[in-house]
């Protein structure tokens, strides 16, 4: 329940973030991620207007907006004002089977003819193929990648084999990895789910002819 609810933020973040600037965060433009660009989308917090965009995203400053101290406010409670260090906190959706909190559990699909465009940002028009069958972010398993490094699925390079290591669509939950489709709708995907359907799902404007209603017959999309 806690990874679909992540996954579910995701979903809110991208829609939120495309309602207000008209186009799909870029996973890596300027070398930072959507992740952080979509941020304020999530949760309020005091980590993003931290965040510079004009160093690195592993920079001294960048690299510690999720640990170092912010600004002391009060608080009160029923007997008195209590001083209280706010602290910047995790980034707020890691997969509760994730090992390290600052590892991104959810990775965007990135190539050319995937939802997220490399070093640039993806418009509405360019997604051709059914919303409802084409995924857009998908939960990763064993991964290194910080959630603020502008690195995610390469469509180009990554396995289509379900739990196939770091590489590839993949989860330590029995029923399979959970994945975020073009419509905000989540499932999870059968880890026997062949390569060729897989490939098909990946793509925005292959033409495949694909449903939900057939690959949730098929078995392959599961309730999450």
């Amino acid at each position: 329940m806690n990874c679909t609810n992540n996954m579910r933020s995701v979903g809110l973040a991208i829609k939120n973030y495309h309602a207000a600037f008209k186009r799909y965060p870029s996973p890596d433009f300027g070398g930072h991620s959507w992740r952080i660009r979509c941020l304020p989308f999530v949760m309020a917090s005091p980590m993003y207007s931290e965040y510079r965009f004009d160093e690195r995203w592993n920079s001294p400053n960048n690299i510690t907006i999720d640990t170092r101290p912010f600004q002391s406010k009060k608080i009160v409670d029923e007997n008195a004002d209590v001083p209280m260090e706010v602290l910047g906190i995790p980034y707020p959706y890691p997969c509760p089977y994730s090992d390290n909190a600052h590892f991104a559990s959810y990775l965007m699909l990135v190539g050319d003819n995937a939802f997220g465009k490399p070093s640039g940002w993806r418009k509405n028009s360019e997604l051709l193929d059914d919303p409802e069958s084409t995924i857009a972010v998908v939960e990763t398993t064993d991964t290194t990648t910080h959630w603020l490094s502008p690195s995610d699925l390469n469509v180009a390079t990554m396995s289509f084999t379900v739990n196939d290591g770091p590489n590839s669509i993949s989860s330590r939950h029995p029923r399979g990895p959970v994945v975020l489709f073009c419509d905000w709708a989540i499932y999870r995907l059968n880890p026997s789910i062949d390569e060729d359907t897989l490939k098909a799902m990946v793509t925005i404007s292959g033409g495949e002819e694909l449903s939900r209603e057939l690959l949730i017959e098929r078995g392959l999309l599961l309730e999450p």
